[in-house]
């Protein structure tokens, strides 16, 4: 790396800091701000970046890792529970989008291998901004939610598709399209079949063998050589480096291992999924901006109108009831990141000029930026279009079994013997809860005995933690053999979650005093309460009255000091 290229870096990561704090406060989508950044920068403004071809082949990993972890969410369970929305809708929605803007751009004058990438792009929605907005409005369990989900996995599956014909259509005349299109199915095909099979019976021994080493530091370096050789894989074959990140993930994704590996590969996939959309901006032209903002204007307006009418239509075909379809609609309005990383890398592989790639990429980021309010105002808009709205509820569906649409549910930091108790009394009780193991043996035994409630992951971290909802959980309950691990875990979590109520075990009560400190609501000394249950059943068949040893013991509680925490 040059000195000029390592002063640019640093003055791109200065700028992303600060425009998307910025964007952060005014509740706006950070994809934007990361645009933003390039499109200040790059040539059509200040300048102040030019080595854009190296930047844009570090930022293409930032598509590997986002493929990697999306492919994270394809466990089949989750496919068979939303196969409807995932399969029938989204591959209606898919096909009919595609086809009806491929005939506007075709006529626009672009070739029909440009059209065709940008109907694809287009006809993509945004995951990120679309699962985070629903569930911070806790609403992942209604149905319009579920179908938009089930939609947007879809497109996460076609977007494979398009991974795969974008090398292939590189250069290649309209005559032979067809023709490169079948040879690149054909290779795509069998490379997938290669990566499913490693993925399905090599990786699964592999993670089981490093998790055995307990070091967090082998396990984040086994996931990152993995992706990375996923993705050269691929790319060695002429492929999309990215086909090999998802693949890999999605076979990972119905794992123990799963949330462990999302919390330890979210700080790389964040920084180069930033990267990448500040070289997207680097493409920009503002000047196209400048000139054609009305046009801009109504290409996104057209986008977001049609848009909501195709996939209400669709709903509302496939007889969901019209509130529903509206509301589905409206979710899935926009255009998203795939579209950025379809545009981009068909840009890069001159299979859309330059001029019509920074018109495309203006139009999905202005559609990103009005997502916040459609999404937020979804229900009073559609409260507005249908009076009779009465006739039709929007019901909420039964419990999501994906652990991301959890609500009050408990975590468990630790499946050892207590922890398995609390478990089986959560459960007896219809309480959801989250069971976090580090220990592989324990966590793969629970698992093969039906409880896929117990995930593998390091509980200790934060990021575990969240990868596990606690900014949605009811309680969390830890239980640590050490205690410098359960004080420094109660501080991570008090500092972000201050009235979160949390319980923990302690081995002695002389650690009472420093985990309430920390901020623990309810202290349990292991070998306090083991000795006053033992005292409890020796009077008790002495022949003391029950009620005198219940009063006894909480005397004996109050006298050392073990009261809950207010």
């Amino acid at each position: 790396m040059t000195d000029t290229m390592f002063s640019q870096l640093i003055v791109m990561l200065s700028a992303s800091l600060v425009l998307s704090t910025l964007f952060q406060r005014l509740n706006q989508p950070s994809i934007a701000a990361y645009i933003l950044v390039g499109c200040l920068l790059g040539p059509s403004a200040f300048n102040l970046v030019s080595s854009l071809d190296e930047f844009a082949f570090i930022s293409e990993f930032g598509v590997v890792f986002l493929l990697f972890t999306l492919g994270l969410e394809f466990s089949l369970d989750r496919l068979i529970s939303l196969k409807r929305a995932v399969f029938l809708l989204g591959g209606i929605q898919v096909l009919v989008c595609t086809t009806v803007f491929f005939v506007p751009l075709y006529l626009w004058g672009t070739t029909t291998a440009a059209s065709f990438v940008l109907a694809g792009a287009l006809a993509f929605s945004s995951t990120a901004i679309v699962t985070k907005l629903l569930s911070d409005r806790k609403e992942l369990g209604f149905d319009y939610s579920q179908l938009a989900i089930g939609i947007l996995l879809f497109q996460d599956l076609a977007a494979v598709v398009f991974l795969i014909l974008i090398p292939a259509l590189s250069g290649a005349a309209d005559t032979t399209m067809v023709l490169k299109i079948a040879e690149a199915l054909g290779k795509g095909l069998v490379l997938f079949v290669l990566l499913i099979a490693v993925g399905k019976w090599i990786l699964p021994l592999v993670y089981r063998e490093v998790a055995q080493s307990r070091s967090s530091e082998i396990f984040v370096l086994s996931t990152l050589v993995i992706v990375l050789l996923s993705s050269w894989i691929t790319h060695y074959f002429h492929m999309s480096m990215a086909l090999g990140g998802f693949v890999i993930g999605m076979m990972l994704g119905g794992s123990q291992f799963r949330h462990q590996i999302e919390s330890d590969i979210r700080p790389f996939k964040d920084i180069l999924l930033g990267l990448f959309f500040v070289s997207i901006g680097l493409q920009i032209d503002l000047n196209l901006l400048f000139e054609y903002w009305h046009r801009i204007l109504g290409a996104t307006l057209g986008l977001l109108v049609l848009k909501t009418f195709l996939v209400a239509a669709i709903a509302f075909f496939l007889r969901e009831n019209r509130v529903t379809a509206f509301r589905t609609g409206l979710v899935l309005s926009q255009g998203g990141e795939f579209g950025f990383a379809l545009i981009a890398l068909a840009s890069f592989s001159k299979v859309i000029p330059a001029d019509v790639s920074s018109f495309m990429l203006l139009v999905i980021t202005a559609s990103m930026l009005a997502s916040p309010y459609i999404i937020n105002n979804t229900r009073k808009l559609s409260d507005r279009v249908f009076s009779d709205k009465s006739r039709h509820p929007v019901n909420q569906l039964g419990p999501n079994q994906d652990i991301h649409s959890l609500e009050d549910h408990v975590i468990i930091g630790g499946y050892g013997r207590i922890g398995e108790t609390v478990a089986a009394f959560l459960e007896n009780n219809n309480y959801p809860y989250i069971a976090i193991d580090s220990d592989v043996e324990l966590v793969t035994r629970a698992r093969e005995n039906g409880n896929n409630n117990v995930i593998y992951g390091d509980c200790t971290k934060l990021e575990m933690l969240q990868a596990a909802g606690i900014s949605d959980a009811r309680l969390v309950v830890l239980s640590f053999k050490h205690l410098r691990e359960s004080v420094s875990t109660i501080a991570s979590i008090r500092e972000q979650f201050p009235d979160l109520p949390v319980i923990v075990r302690a081995h002695h009560e002389s650690s009472f005093e420093e985990l309430i400190d920390a901020g623990a609501n309810k202290v349990v000394p292991e070998m306090l309460e083991a000795s006053m249950t033992v005292a409890s059943q020796t009077l008790l068949l002495l022949g003391v009255d029950e009620d005198t040893i219940i009063e006894q013991v909480q005397d004996e509680r109050e006298r050392r000091g073990h009261v809950s925490r207010l």
